[in-house]
């Protein structure tokens, strides 16, 4: 698993705002990986990539920088609440979200009482809360639980590739919806009692069932397909992210290998692929 050495962060920060003296804060979220949702039931962990950052109380201003696109934002603080923040995604290539993005920072400004604490009830802050580790994010009706999210000796893969397509049928979108409603009330008793089959049975139902109803691209589908046939893989699922997949951890090497050979063959390029859990 990739991530950023909190050193080099750090080092940027001082080269970009000077060594001066004053507390240094840091904080880190993982993004958001939603496995199962019908829009009033999701089923979600925290990804082991996500955004750092670094701030300081500085004066007036309020100044933001992405170390991946040089960015700034400024904007004015009265009665000395400004502050200097740093923040970068954590895995090269991959873009994090606005959300995940503008929650860390008001993670940083609450760190440094320039902001009081609220909870909003994104899908970001909710797995952030409730979605740490060996544990996921189960929200009914806006009503957020943690479940266990037992994958021992288990990793999740996310294959990068291009955006997928979905039919705007709306009575397939109904029916999608009704079956994965049932499918996450059944995952989560399960997780309940640490049944992470039980869980993968879902997710695999969930693909199946969205291949049967909806139009998707070719790359996600021949990358969900490489993953499915890949030994060790117990469960794959194309999402808005790329196809997420969960291997047997002594299997993780050889089911990385054999997706890329199989979705070079079908879609003439490489995939990206990384572990994020």
């Amino acid at each position: 698993m990739y991530t950023e050495k909190s050193a080099d962060l750090k080092n940027d920060f001082y080269s970009r705002y000077g060594e001066a003296s004053g507390t240094l804060y840091f904080e880190r979220v993982g993004l958001p990986c939603v496995l199962l949702d019908c829009g009033t039931h999701t089923l979600a962990f925290a990804m082991g990539c996500g955004v750092r950052a670094y701030g300081r109380q500085c004066g007036d201003v309020l100044r933001i920088i992405n170390a991946d696109s040089d960015e700034c934002d400024v904007h004015f603080a009265p009665h000395g609440r400004g502050a200097q923040i740093l923040y970068k995604t954590d895995m090269p290539g991959m873009a994090a979200s606005r959300e995940a993005e503008e929650y860390v920072i008001m993670k940083l400004l609450c760190d440094m009482r320039r902001l009081r604490p609220r909870m909003g009830g994104t899908m970001t802050e909710l797995c952030d809360l409730y979605g740490s580790s060996g544990w996921c994010a189960y929200v009914t009706c806006g009503i957020p639980r943690q479940l266990p999210l037992p994958l021992l000796h288990k990793r999740v893969l996310l294959i990068r590739t291009e955006r997928p397509r979905k039919a705007a049928d709306k009575k397939a979108l109904a029916r999608f919806s009704d079956g994965e409603r049932m499918r996450i009330v059944v995952a989560a008793q399960a997780l309940k009692k640490c049944r992470e089959d039980v869980l993968f049975d879902m997710i695999n139902e969930s693909q199946h069932s969205a291949e049967l109803l909806f139009s998707f691209r070719e790359l996600p589908l021949a990358a969900v397909r490489a993953a499915r046939a890949a030994d060790g893989v117990c469960a794959a699922k194309i999402t808005d992210m790329g196809v997420v997949a969960i291997v047997e951890e002594e299997k993780t090497d050889s089911a990385i290998r054999a997706i890329s050979a199989a979705y070079k063959a079908a879609a003439g390029r490489s995939a990206g692929i990384s572990v994020v859990k």
